[in-house]
């Protein structure tokens, strides 16, 4: 089946969208592991100087943050995939709920860094 310039445009423009969705996934991911692993430095740095509770909060927020990012990946892998069968099917199907998840699930994340941050501090 021959593809118009349009179809490849579309084509082109989800998988620009997909790889938007998963650099903010690969920050979440990174983001995940400094938080996770900041605590640790500032242990070492300041020796125990560190309540052992900031250590293991920052390993949560850090570990939630990274599972954020594996599902932000997760859930742009499908909508891409979707919008790739649409695409090739001629269905014009706009659902926003994905990206309006996506969006809640980055927020949520710097939400919680912003609480972790204000109760080390």
């Amino acid at each position: 089946m021959a593809s118009s310039p349009n179809t490849l445009r579309d084509h082109l423009a989800n998988e620009r969208t997909f790889l938007a969705w998963m650099r903010t996934a690969i920050a979440l991911v990174a983001m995940g592991f400094v938080v996770a692993r900041f605590g640790k430095v500032l242990r070492e740095l300041n020796g125990n100087h560190i309540h052992a509770g900031e250590v293991r909060a920052g390993a949560i927020v850090g570990v939630t943050l990274v599972l954020a990012g594996v599902l932000a990946a997760l859930l742009a892998a499908s909508r891409f995939l979707q919008v790739r069968r649409d695409i090739e099917h001629g269905v014009v199907n706009f659902r926003p709920a994905l990206d309006i998840a996506l969006g809640v699930l980055v927020v949520a994340a710097g939400l919680m860094l912003a609480i972790y941050l204000s109760l080390t501090s």
